[in-house]
């Protein structure tokens, strides 16, 4: 019996023309925007990883880097900022990633029919995942944080002091002194 190969599929977290990904704190619910960095993919794989049955737990348990929301200043691990969108987007996948898995255990079975000659089920291929994000916005207005040598996309009408999510310093977002920091 042949096996079919699957196509090699790509999921990733949409970022605007910049190259930021948006993120959402869980205490506030404002939205900000971060450039995306490898701590992003990792944090991303790690949230798929943990729906899936696991021999090496510890593999996926990496520490998290903690950031601070600019808006409210609560700390958290990485795992805190995803937006709702893009929770239930990696939800899906994980989904999608589970049942192939089941159905490769279960073709496993199918493929080895010597050694087990009275096969009681039919392994059925999932149906692909063709779920997509929608494309991110141009939105929101750049600041430098002169602190990490970073930026972040905050709201357009936001007038008061940021935090760096990075470091947690607060900065002035005066324009007339744009690389204000307040301690």
């Amino acid at each position: 019996m042949a096996d079919t190969l699957r196509e090699e599929e790509w999921a990733e977290l949409p970022v605007d023309r910049a190259g930021f990904l948006r993120k959402e704190c869980s205490t506030c619910r404002r939205q900000f925007k971060l450039r995306r960095s490898d701590a992003d993919a990792a944090l991303f794989l790690r949230r798929i990883a943990r729906a899936l049955p696991h021999a090496n737990g510890h593999e996926i348990a990496s520490p998290l880097p903690i950031r601070a929301c600019p808006y409210c200043g609560h700390r958290g691990d990485g795992d805190e900022w995803w937006t709702d969108e893009q929770r239930l987007f990696v939800t899906k996948i994980a989904g999608a990633l589970a049942q192939e898995v089941r159905f490769e255990q279960l073709r496993h079975v199918e493929r080895t029919l010597g050694q087990n000659p009275f096969l009681t089920f039919l392994p059925v291929a999932p149906a692909p995942f063709q779920s997509r994000l929608r494309p991110e916005e141009d939105d929101m207005r750049v600041l430098p944080l002169v602190c990490c040598t970073e930026e972040v996309k905050i709201r357009e009408s936001w007038s008061g002091t940021i935090h760096c999510p990075f470091c947690g310093i607060e900065h002035d977002t005066d324009p007339l002194h744009p690389a204000s920091v307040s301690e």
